[in-house]
């Protein structure tokens, strides 16, 4: 039974790093997709790939850091250096801390 709760836990909380790291993607909204008329879950596999490094995300730089690694991998390496990722990447590490992933 404590087995049981504690994989339900630990769903929830994932579930959770998928809404916080969902919102700030959604707005940072690379290509301008949903905002052109694109479903709300165009950027998923990426989001849930985010949600993976933040065990590795401790700092600012590192959250923005992970945004680069990810989108870099999915789309064109060049549009998504640590530069061009550093506003939606601190959006990003404040939204993790607010949610108590890091900090």
């Amino acid at each position: 039974m404590a087995r049981r709760a504690a994989i339900k836990m630990k769903k929830a909380t994932y579930n959770r790093a998928l809404q916080a790291v969902g919102s700030v993607i959604r707005e940072w909204d690379p290509y301008t997709l949903i905002a052109g008329g694109a479903p709300e879950d165009e950027f998923d596999s990426e989001i849930a790939g985010v949600v993976t490094q933040i065990p590795r995300i401790k700092t600012e730089k590192e959250a923005v850091l992970a945004l680069s690694r990810v989108f870099s991998s999915a789309f064109e390496a060049a549009r998504f250096t640590p530069e061009q990722c550093t506003e939606a990447g601190k959006k990003l590490f404040a939204a993790l801390s607010t949610n108590g992933f890091v900090g």
